[in-house]
């Protein structure tokens, strides 16, 4: 675990671990990000080219969750929402924040756990304009992850301890399961 930020296999890593991230699925950038600034101390990685690939990648699942929104709608959340662990209410919670703040739910929600990316599911379904959702969206994701990226850098000698739990279940076998549960979640969709 402690160079799973390694090079180029790194980079790419971190890459889809942070798109899933933006889709919603249980990889929490505050796990995930601190690594990063852990990997760049050690000189397995670049510090800004790994908060920008990851920022990159949060960004992306970001705009796939829009899109689903924008393009399935609200029926097809309430129906299949589950497999994107959004339950009816928190969808509804999400879109009532959305259409109270607009702007500023697509902003500042980038800064609250387990919600962090379930806000881009509402803002497509209300056909937020894509430029604005993509600027509130990059300038949330990027102060999110460049502090994380920083706390994992400044305070790597505390990342022991998280690291040696982390290292237990192994972080390949995490990915692994998380991309079963994609090829579920598609597969049942099609159905």
């Amino acid at each position: 675990m402690r160079y799973i930020f390694q090079g180029l296999h790194g980079y790419f890593t971190l890459l889809i671990v942070m798109i899933g991230e933006g889709l919603g699925l249980p990889l929490p950038s505050e796990v995930i990000m601190p690594y990063v600034g852990y990997s760049a101390y050690l000189g397995g990685i670049s510090l800004y080219l790994g908060f920008l690939i990851g920022t990159l990648g949060s960004f992306i699942g970001s705009l796939i969750a829009y899109f689903i929104g924008y393009k399935l709608g609200y029926p097809f959340l309430r129906k299949y929402g589950k497999y994107f662990l959004i339950d009816d209410k928190r969808l509804e919670m999400l879109h009532y924040w959305f259409l109270k703040y607009g702007d500023f739910a697509v902003f500042g929600f980038r800064f609250v756990p387990e919600l962090r990316a379930l806000i881009s599911y509402p803002a497509g379904i209300a056909e937020m304009s894509l430029l604005r959702f993509s600027l509130f969206t990059i300038l949330g994701h990027s102060i999110w992850d460049f502090s994380l990226s920083l706390l994992g850098y400044y305070l790597h000698s505390q990342i022991d301890y998280i690291i040696s739990i982390a290292e237990k279940f192994g972080i390949y076998t995490f990915i692994f399961a998380t991309l079963l549960v994609l090829i579920y979640v598609i597969w049942r969709i099609r159905e």
